[in-house]
């Protein structure tokens, strides 16, 4: 296939004498899954598959596949880069030994896949509208996708770590997982009241969490008993994936169109005593929705964008305040001497 190459704008900023650092790619077109493979960082972006040589200075981007049906996941095995058409319903593959191949089918039918990982040659896919998890037996020539796990909440990543497979429910802005290698597994809650979270990543027993909403990366050590944030980076516009090489966090952020590049060691980060602000949960909700951080029974307001009030109550942190009757929308919470909230009535 022959290669379109164009050139790649790259930006560097100094955010503050803190020696924090972000490089930021900025004509990646709609970026979403991002994976390495040796020092190549390929991008699913557009319908199409991109690489950047990430130890050049002023690298290129270099297509290596295109027509795609809307690649949402990549992941790359012995030379083999498998990819999540969401909009196709199919996982199909491409040889990046051969720079003449195109990619090939390796499934169908699955519905809407939003994420891909490959575990004992088992090519595992997160259905993101059929809520579940299902598999394929990479070792037969036609597989047939099998369940693992439904009744998931839009599950849209997920992860491998010591035969347990964490998994990002969306809609319940929670990463919950299972155990592998056992027969109709039962999905547990690990880490809740996230902000819109879209993708995970484990490096050690560290697992670092995209959140779309909240506009940060977090930090949780998987060994940590309370299951409380260690650590924050902030002010990421949208992120979607994440991916670490060479002690460098990679960020791509399809609202953005960019790919943010974070050198660990120097960024500087919020600890968890500065993460008292309040927040809502679920958001976006169908039933209630809580307010975490409450530190006493306060008074509140529910009201629409133009400022009719649809609910007054008094609550704290363990409150859940009942919103099903509320109209699909965007809605305000005004919260008595203190900030005005927003979430999302689904």
């Amino acid at each position: 296939m022959k290669k379109q190459i164009t050139h790649l704008f790259v930006v560097f900023l100094i955010a503050n004498t803190n020696a924090q650092k972000l490089e930021f790619v900025t004509s990646i077109d709609s970026p979403m899954g991002i994976v390495f493979h040796e020092n190549n960082l390929y991008i699913a972006n557009n319908n199409k598959i991109s690489k950047i040589d990430t130890t050049e200075d002023n690298p290129e981007i270099i297509d290596v596949a295109s027509g795609l049906g809307n690649p949402v996941a990549i992941t790359i095995v012995n030379n083999e880069l498998y990819i999540a058409e969401s909009d196709a319903n199919k996982i199909s593959k491409l040889d990046l030994s051969n720079p003449e191949a195109l990619p090939v089918d390796v499934v169908v039918g699955v519905n809407t896949p939003s994420d891909i990982l490959i575990y004992k040659n088992e090519l595992y896919i997160a259905e993101y509208n059929g809520n579940r998890i299902s598999k394929i037996d990479l070792s037969k020539e036609k597989p047939q996708a099998e369940l693992v796990i439904n009744n998931l909440r839009s599950p849209c990543d997920i992860l491998c770590h010591k035969d347990e497979l964490f998994i990002v429910e969306l809609f319940k802005n929670c990463i919950s997982k299972i155990k592998l290698n056992t027969n109709n597994p039962v999905s547990k809650g690990v880490f809740q009241n996230l902000s819109f979270p879209t993708n995970i990543f484990i490096e050690g027993d560290d697992l670092f969490i995209s959140e779309l909403l909240g506009d940060q990366i977090s930090k949780i050590g998987l060994q940590n008993s309370n299951k409380k944030i260690e650590y924050i980076i902030p002010e990421i516009d949208a992120p979607f994936d994440i991916v670490m090489h060479e002690n460098h966090l990679y960020v791509s952020s399809t609202d953005e169109n960019t790919i943010t590049k974070i050198d660990l060691t120097v960024e500087e980060k919020i600890i968890p005593e500065d993460l008292n602000k309040l927040t809502v949960y679920p958001n976006p909700s169908t039933d209630y929705i809580s307010i975490d951080n409450l530190k006493e029974d306060t008074f509140i307001r529910i009201s629409n964008l133009r400022g009719k009030i649809m609910n007054e109550i008094t609550v704290n942190s363990t409150t859940q305040i009942p919103v099903s009757r509320l109209k699909t929308g965007h809605y305000l919470i005004i919260i008595e001497g203190s900030e005005t909230l927003r979430f999302v009535k689904k």
